[in-house]
């Protein structure tokens, strides 16, 4: 019995939303700060006295955006299409490898270019990089193989 872990169809409608509201949610309220608890581990950055691990860090509306665009991205790239068939899981797969291959070049070259603390931002928006590489790539070959156009 093969397992399907995708989300139902009607979730890419919920992504869409929920990626739209994180994106502009962030552009329009992007120095909007609050506390929430978290897992704190260094002390360089504090500016209150609190100490132990679990506490209340100051943030800002970039976590909940990333949290919002995560779970949207995956709803869109990962929702099933209306009619679900083995040659939609071999497009899926397909574009998986080739939004790997092409985001592991890009980590490279971002490893060879970007020095300093600008670096640190790599990793997290190379995840992004990546769910928008393969939902771009698997709209463009569901959109050839509809058309006739399957190679």
């Amino acid at each position: 019995m093969k397992k399907n872990y995708l989300f139902p169809h009607q979730f890419r409608i919920v992504g869409w939303v929920l990626a739209i509201v994180a994106v502009v949610g962030y552009l329009w309220l992007p120095e909007f700060h609050f506390k929430m608890p978290s897992l704190y581990f260094d002390t360089f950055f504090d500016d209150d006295n609190e100490s132990g691990f679990f506490r209340m860090a100051r943030t800002n509306s970039l976590s909940i955006a990333m949290i919002l665009l995560t779970i949207g991205l995956l709803f869109i790239g990962f929702s099933k299409e209306k009619v679900e068939d083995e040659f939609l899981h071999y497009l899926r797969a397909q574009s998986l490898i080739w939004a790997t291959y092409v985001t592991a070049i890009l980590f490279i070259a971002a490893t060879l270019l970007i020095y300093g603390f600008a670096y640190i931002y790599v990793p997290y928006l190379l995840f992004y990089v990546f769910l928008v590489l393969f939902i771009i790539k698997f709209r463009i070959e569901v959109h050839r193989f509809n058309k006739g156009g399957a190679q």
